[in-house]
């Protein structure tokens, strides 16, 4: 009996100092990654609270969004649970380090459609890929590549010569078609995530339809028979 407790007081050590690295680990991706960031803005206001459900193996987590970053427990906070998600651990996994469609659409979600919206939309940006692509294009990033001592009065890296002015205007031009390309698709990932919605909620429309065409042409066909006969 005494093993029995000490294998269980082990085991939630292990969890509860998994979760705290983990903790960290996610806050520090969502403060460093302006994009996640400003998609998870309206989650951190409201203070989202989700559940995540894996299986193979099965754990449970609940994660609560805040000002001071991703909050994990392994018990049920005592407030309402905002969403539910679902999913294989392996899922989760592929979610979290590449979001391929293919894992991110087996991903079941459950809660009110503005939320579920919002959460998809980050679960595509929120990425271990996407958020190394962002810092690959970063200012701070493309900076300790080209290093400079100096800096003008906007705070701008500077050096002397024709050459550099020319260098910093061509970097400038290149951070600015960046960032409309970033927006752009995350408008495109938007866009699709909603089409894909729409034509999802046109099938179910279409196969409803169907069956009310069939019901009413087996009850037109029952009661001509009726009468006829």
């Amino acid at each position: 009996m005494e093993d029995r407790s000490e294998h269980l007081n082990f085991a939630s050590v292990i969890q509860s100092i998994t979760l705290i690295v983990l903790e960290a680990f996610l806050t520090f991706l969502l403060k460093s990654d302006r994009q996640s960031k400003r998609l998870a803005q309206n989650l951190i206001h409201q203070q989202a609270l989700v559940e995540i459900r894996t299986s193979f193996p099965s754990t449970v987590v609940f994660v609560t969004f805040t000002s001071r970053g991703v909050l994990l427990d392994a018990k049920q906070p005592e407030r309402h649970i905002d969403a539910v998600i679902t999913a294989t651990f392996k899922d989760m996994i592929y979610g979290f380090f590449t979001a391929p469609v293919s894992s991110l659409r087996r991903i079941k979600i459950d809660g009110p459609i503005e939320l579920i919206d919002e959460l998809r939309v980050l679960m595509s940006s929120f990425n271990l890929q996407q958020i190394i692509n962002h810092w690959v294009q970063s200012d701070w990033f493309k900076s300790l590549l080209v290093p400079n001592k100096d800096v003008d009065e906007n705070g701008e890296p500077v050096s002397s010569g024709r050459t550099s002015k020319s260098q910093r205007a061509l970097i400038k031009k290149l951070n600015e078609q960046q960032l409309l390309v970033d927006q752009m698709n995350l408008q495109t990932k938007e866009q699709l995530y909603v089409i894909a919605k729409l034509h999802k909620r046109m099938k179910i429309l279409i196969t409803i339809g169907f069956i009310i065409l069939v019901c009413l042409a087996a009850g037109l066909a029952g009661t001509l028979i009726y009468f006829l006969n």
